[in-house]
């Protein structure tokens, strides 16, 4: 048996002094649900119903704390929880507790991640990657709709800023970095190539330009380190790799009689 010497009540919790200097603090919502005063002899089966109460509480106000600053699926805060060291008991009752409440819904947070995801012009694979780690499992993903007419407004919506990105790049490294942009950013390849059919082509002056320019700065690292044949052939094969017509940088060898 335990006899209480002293009750003290704060703003959050309650602390409940036993007679040979243990304590037991209780959340200030589970001190309402046992008839404790001071002198009372608290026998070892109500302490642990006590406790059980004192531990729930303390998890689903940690789960509360959770939610009010971000929303999760169910795998997540179950995951949350757990980490918690809870009972699967204890976890399923704070679980069923925010699901009634509308804490918890797996179909909102796919509703609601799915719009912000688009918002942030996300194609549909980087979409659903994102709900996996959020804690959706595939079955519930499978039932989720991505128009096409979506997907290929939000891919339009990305093509002038990968314009922009690359515009010093020429023609072939542009489509190349634009198609990989939107592969990264989870477009699917034919949506991706159908893109790249839209870039705007620098005309064939410019492209002559950067050429040159490109040429220049091999050239120029190359040419003290190496024989004029090995020049010319590390100078088509990296200009070749950065999208350059082999013909093109044949004549612009000619052009600087090298």
């Amino acid at each position: 048996m335990a006899v209480i010497k002293k009750i003290k009540i704060l703003k959050n919790k309650v602390t409940i002094f036993i007679e040979g200097g243990e304590k037991l603090e209780l959340d200030k919502n589970v001190f309402p649900n046992f008839y404790l005063y001071v002198g009372k002899d608290i026998s070892n089966k109500e302490m642990k119903k006590i406790e059980t109460a004192n531990n729930a509480s303390a998890l689903l106000n940690y789960a509360l704390k959770l939610r009010q600053k971000s929303s999760y699926s169910e795998f997540k805060m179950r995951e949350k929880l757990y980490n918690k060291e809870a009972s699967k008991e204890q976890v399923d009752n704070v679980i069923k507790t925010l699901k009634d409440h509308g804490l918890i819904d797996d179909k909102q947070y796919i509703e609601d991640h799915v719009e912000y995801y688009n918002s942030l012009n996300y194609g549909k694979n980087k979409i659903v990657s994102k709900l996996k780690e959020n804690g959706i499992f595939e079955e519930k993903i499978e039932k989720v709709n991505f128009p096409s007419s979506i997907e290929r407004k939000k891919a339009n919506n990305i093509l002038p800023k990968l314009e922009k990105k690359y515009e010093k790049l020429n023609n072939a490294q542009k489509k190349k970095h634009i198609y990989d942009a939107y592969l990264s950013q989870g477009f699917e390849m034919d949506l991706a190539r159908e893109m790249c059919e839209k870039i705007k082509q620098t005309s064939s002056k410019e492209e002559n330009k950067k050429l040159e320019s490109d040429f220049d700065k091999a050239y120029r690292r190359y040419k003290s380190k190496y024989s004029k044949k090995e020049i010319k052939s590390k100078l088509i094969n990296y200009l070749a790799s950065k999208g350059y017509k082999i013909s093109d940088i044949i004549n612009m060898m000619e052009r600087k009689h090298i």
